[in-house]
């Protein structure tokens, strides 16, 4: 499946005219999927993400992975809803029971109400905050009746959705965040964006399973294993690093072209082992969701894995070096083809590889206004533009990419350079003036020979 339609209300910082009726994502196409939602602090972005997350999960996973919702219903409000509407694939997207789902997107509607809605002021009488209630929309008016036989089974078959936090540790984490992590369904795919101590550390161990049976001489192990090394060895890490081998220490690395200097992953940085643990769990997550891992090559024999579904990610950027950040987007769609990524960023890079219609503005907490997608003109600015362009635009707001000394430096400048005109600047203003035209000069004409040199290069 994947997201057509998604839509919040009175959840949080979501009401009113910054309420989202019915916001159209792209469809993943031959190449996979890229959405960036990208928005100051304070702008909701985790919030919009775990409001989607709860929706495809349904009501009694939303239970299990977030159990205090308290916070949830805007003040002064008495109700929420969010809502997604999804389109399956009915060869892998399996409804149970009998019966024929829905020809175009399936609904699926999550209310939150408050008890005693009319005397919400009074608190709760046995203490603490007041916990709404959580429940489907009426199948037959809001939503789809297929919904639990669908994504919202006890048992989905299919219909893989999964979630990431933004701190995607590769070992440490409470042993209850761990419990749930080891969840079947979607609750286990989604934790660690509800729970800051949950870490992917089953990946790494799912590897060294896969290493003891193929060990045993059990082919599929084998050939998983090999899979699952091409894939990481093909370009996601930095300095031509490769996954070399699996012990029962882990995963070692090494750089391609020394393979005798191997590294264990635990000690490789926080950018290695955080984009690792996020590659391993998702493609963990597929093969223990569809039973087995549709891999194959594209046309360039790149290495891709073929199952559909949707992958929400929360600041996909963090701990990622520019370099990194500038590749993930274009690494991830190019070799999960039909997947669709929903990320937040806070990184102009990140969203350079978003789709058309797929990059999404979070209003500021103080502006009334609904999240949409950027104007054509805004997009082509971002994306074929430079980073420089990026965060200079409404979507970061960035009023300067100067540092704060550089401007203060060049606000200087401004004030000699009119007292050195009109005549009125005395010999140590000048010479000020004059150094600091140099420095400041120098400084803009080494970034405009680096950019030169870098386009000569490419061509």
């Amino acid at each position: 499946m994947y997201v057509a339609e998604f839509g919040l209300s009175n959840i949080r910082g979501f009401h009113g005219a910054r309420a989202v009726d019915a916001l159209t994502l792209p469809r993943p196409g031959d190449g996979g999927s890229w959405t960036v939602i990208a928005g100051r602090n304070g702008s909701g972005k985790s919030t919009l993400l775990r409001a989607l997350a709860l929706a495809l999960a349904g009501p009694q996973v939303a239970r299990t992975l977030a159990q205090d919702f308290s916070g949830w219903i805007t003040t002064g409000e008495t109700a929420a809803w969010s809502r997604a509407a999804v389109s399956p694939d009915y060869t892998v997207d399996r409804l149970t029971g009998r019966g024929r789902g829905p020809d175009g997107p399936m609904t699926l509607d999550l209310g939150w109400t408050l008890p005693d809605a009319g005397n919400v002021s009074s608190g709760n009488p046995l203490g603490g905050p007041i916990q709404p209630s959580l429940s489907p929309y009426d199948g037959v008016n809001y939503g789809s009746p297929s919904s639990a036989r669908g994504p919202w089974a006890d048992h989905p078959q299919g219909w893989f959705s999964a979630a990431y936090g933004p701190f995607r540790r590769l070992a440490g984490g409470s042993g209850e965040a761990q419990r749930l992590m080891l969840a079947p369904g979607p609750a286990g795919r989604m934790a660690s964006l509800f729970h800051e101590d949950a870490s992917l550390a089953e990946g790494v161990s799912w590897l060294k399973e896969l290493r003891l049976r193929s060990l045993e001489g059990h082919t599929e192990a084998t050939e998983l294993l090999a899979v699952v090394k091409e894939l990481l060895s093909d370009g996601l890490l930095p300095d031509g690093y490769r996954a070399l081998r699996v012990s029962s220490e882990g995963l070692w690395v090494a750089p391609a072209d020394a393979p005798d200097r191997a590294y264990p992953l635990r000690e490789m940085s926080d950018g290695f082992r955080t984009v690792v643990a996020l590659v391993l769990d998702l493609v963990r997550q597929l093969q223990t969701t569809y039973g087995t891992l549709d891999a194959g090559t594209d046309d360039s024999g790149r290495p891709i894995l073929r199952m559909p579904g949707v992958v929400i990610i929360d600041e996909v950027d963090a701990h990622l070096h520019v370099t990194w950040q500038r590749q993930i987007g274009d690494w991830l769609k190019g070799h999960f083809p039909r997947i669709q990524f929903i990320v937040t960023s806070h990184s102009p890079y990140v969203c350079q590889a978003a789709d058309p219609g797929g990059l999404i503005r979070l209003p500021g907490p103080e502006e009334q206004r609904a999240p949409e997608v950027v104007a054509p003109d805004l997009y082509q600015r971002i994306v074929y533009g430079s980073g420089e362009d990026a965060v200079l635009s409404e979507l970061f707001g960035l009023e300067t990419p100067y540092s704060e000394r550089a401007d203060k430096l060049r606000r200087r400048l401004v004030r000699l350079e009119e007292k050195v005109f009109d005549g009125e600047a005395n010999d140590s203003e000048v010479a000020e003036y004059k150094q600091l035209a140099a420095e400041l000069t120098s400084s803009r004409t080494a970034r405009v020979y680096e950019m030169a040199a870098h386009l000569a290069g490419n061509e």
